[in-house]
Formats: structure tokens, sequence, C-alpha cells
């Protein structure tokens, strides 16, 4: 089903991509095989063929997918999505979507296009044309993730496996690698391309820019004074795993870090926006702020004032509304989230991704120990990083050398 083209996503397609990256370097050397398409997703939708695991993990498999194809030399079909059932935000495989009902399909192929031109990309399962599928051995999150060359030997394994070879497929005579799971499955550290190829594909996939305009009209709220505000990712809701970081834990070591902030600031630093799907406990650590003197604000007092916007907002699923949000803790001056949870760690590196230094091995994991994929800090859970972008860190599974 291929995608319906967004008037708001097209709308953008004007600007200009940069014509040399270490992205475009890649496609360039990469030795191509036309008519090969890889097709890579998580075994769940209505087809077999989507992605899932909330929001941030299913943007992880998108750009994991366009890394995994150009190491193939192959094209891509871009797997539909699924939504979380509204009901149970624990179930991810619920309604099947194209994956521009969050992300900006039209600027991938723009931006994709003018650094990665010898990439073809297919979108939401197109398989149209396609007979000859050549099923790989399913992946679970938990194996190695691949690195330079390791993913175009196992396709070219799973192709020998299936009596089939790069020499007969054609573009008249194509076929798809089916391939599944995408989840954290690309090292970019071992792949020697922290600050390189991951740095450019992470800015190929935006949000979807109708859900980034509904943000704006948040972020120019008058209470949010331009940005001089201090943005707030608390996960309190009924998904969130205590272990992950306590609701309780958030509140208290965010509160300290917060009286840190506005005693170093050189000018009134009391406004706090707070993000969370759960307005009980966005309320909870209001009763815990206001008698400090800070003003809490969240996207629904601050569009009481504008119906229409907030009727749209109500009425998005629930990872939508998350990304309504997106935008605000990206521009907030200082900003605190919880390193376990993808979108804080999507935050801290999207507020960062322009420095010199990687944010994560700057600041965050100096003095930890990772051990697999269990990473262990001094003190657990504090808080670690820059001046003005902290994470509560937490003992458990570190994924930021395959994320974002």
């Amino acid at each position: 089903m291929p995608a319906k083209p967004d008037a708001s996503n097209v709308a953008h397609l004007t600007e200009s991509v940069p014509d040399v990256t270490s992205l475009s370097k890649l496609c360039s050397k990469t030795t191509w095989t036309e008519g090969l398409w890889l097709h890579c997703h998580s075994f769940c939708g209505e087809n077999n063929t989507s992605i899932c695991g909330g929001l941030n993990n299913a943007r992880n498999r998108v750009q994991t997918c366009l890394r995994l194809a150009i190491d193939a030399g192959a094209g891509i079909i871009i797997p539909s999505a699924t939504t979380r059932d509204e009901e149970n935000l624990l179930k991810t495989d619920s309604k099947t979507v194209c994956a521009d009902t969050f992300w900006n399909m039209d600027y991938l192929q723009h931006a994709m296009g003018g650094q990665c031109p010898q990439l073809e990309i297919r979108m939401c399962d197109d398989r149209r044309g396609i007979e000859r599928v050549i099923e790989t051995p399913r992946r679970s999150y938990l194996d190695a993730a691949h690195k330079n060359t390791t993913f175009r030997q196992f396709v070219d394994a799973s192709m020998e496996a299936n009596m089939t070879s790069r020499a007969e497929i054609t573009v008249t005579n194509p076929a798809i690698i089916n391939f599944g799971d995408s989840y954290i499955g690309w090292n970019y550290r071992e792949a020697g391309e922290l600050t390189t190829i991951r740095k450019d594909l992470f800015k190929v996939i935006r949000f979807n820019q109708h859900l980034l305009d509904l943000s704006s009209s948040i972020s120019k709220s008058p209470e949010l004074q331009q940005g001089a505000f201090i943005g707030v990712h608390l996960r309190g809701e009924s998904d969130w795993p205590a272990d992950f970081g306590t609701v309780t834990d958030q509140m208290n070591l965010y509160l300290e870090e917060m009286e840190v902030i506005r005693k170093s600031a050189e000018y009134p630093m009391n406004t706090v926006y707070i993000s969370c799907g759960d307005q009980s406990a966005i309320q909870t650590f209001r009763d815990k702020l206001s008698p400090l003197g800070y003003e809490v604000y969240d996207k629904w007092n601050l569009l009481a004032k504008k119906p229409e916007i907030l009727a749209q907002v109500e009425a998005l699923a629930f990872d939508q509304k998350g990304i309504v949000e997106y935008q605000n803790l990206v521009q907030a001056r200082f900003w605190v989230g919880v390193v376990t949870s993808s979108m804080s760690s999507l935050v801290a590196y999207a507020r960062t991704v322009d420095d010199k230094e990687d944010y994560f091995s700057t600041y965050v994991f100096p003095g930890s120990v990772k051990s697999g994929l269990n990473r262990n800090y001094q003190v657990s859970p504090s808080m670690k990083g820059s001046e003005t972008t902290k994470l509560m860190v937490i003992n458990g599974v570190d994924i930021m050398d395959a994320f974002p």
C-alpha cells in the first residue's frame, strides 16, 4: 500500500541538503545490486511486515534499515508501522499504518535523494511487481548488531542458502530480502560511525511536519518565554516499568537538578514545562514544584486558550502526542530526562547532535562499566550530563551504540 503524499510534509521540500557528507561518500563507494530490495521490519502488523515496539523503537528500526540497505547495496522498502492500543499502552502492535503517520517520509526521500541517490526507496510495504522473496534467519534484538560489511555477508549467505546469487538479480528479475528484526541492529561505535553516518542518518528522519507544527503552537506560548524554561520529560504512564526508574526517583532527582540550574542561571529560571502522558503524574510533580516558586506548564494548560488546537492534539494517538511535545523538549534552554526512555535518549541526542564530541561518550558514560548490553553506573540512579542537558541514569540496558 503506497503512502499518500502529505501536504504539510511536502511543503518543506525546498530545503537544500548537503552535497558532501559522510553518508554521500559511503553511498558513492558502495557496490549496488540493481533489482535487490531490503524489506526489514518486526514481523508485526496485518501482514507481518510492520515495525512496532513504540514510537522511538520503531524509529530506530527505520534508521537501522537505511544503514543495512546501504551495507547490502540494496534498495529499501520502508515498512509500515503499528500503533499502540490506547487502552493498553504495553500493546504496541495494534492498527497498521504507513510510516508517514509518525515521520516525514517525503523529507526522507528528498534528503536521501540528495545524499544517497543510489539508494532506491519504496514506501509502506510496497512489494508490487516483485515475486521472489528471500527469507533470512530471524534476529533477536539481543543478538550482536551488524557493522561494516557483516550485513552484506549475511545477505549473500541467505541468497546462497536460497540457491541464488547477486548475478541472477536484475531490474527485470528483482528479489526482496525479507529481514527482521532491525532494532539496535547496527553498531555505530564498532563501525566507527558515531559522529558521522549516525548523525547524517538521524537528520534525514524527521517527525511528521503536521505534528511538529502543532508542537510549535505550544512552544510559541508566551508563558514559555521563547525557550527560557526547564524542559522535563517525566515517565509516569501506566506502561512505564518501575525498574527503568521510578517516577518518584525521577521527580526527586529532577528537582535537585532544577535547583542547581536555578541557582547557577544568570537570569530567573522558574518556568518549567513537563512532558508526560499522565496528567496525574504531572500534577503530583506540580504540587512539589509550585511551593518552591516554579511556574509549571504542560500541553494541556498551555493550549487551554486554544481549544481548536487542543482538540486536534487530544484526537491524536498516544505516540503522536509524544511527537507534539518533542520539539519543545529539544528547544528548552535546560532539560532533564531519563536515560532508559528512548524518547529521552532521542531528545538528548537531538539537543547535542551538532556538538563536536559525542554527548553520551563525553558526559554520561565516563565512570560507568558496560558488559554486553548492560551498563552499570557508579551511582544509580543519579543525574549525569552537560550543563544544559541532563539524564537520570540507572543500571540496565544501554542502546546508544546502535541508537537513534
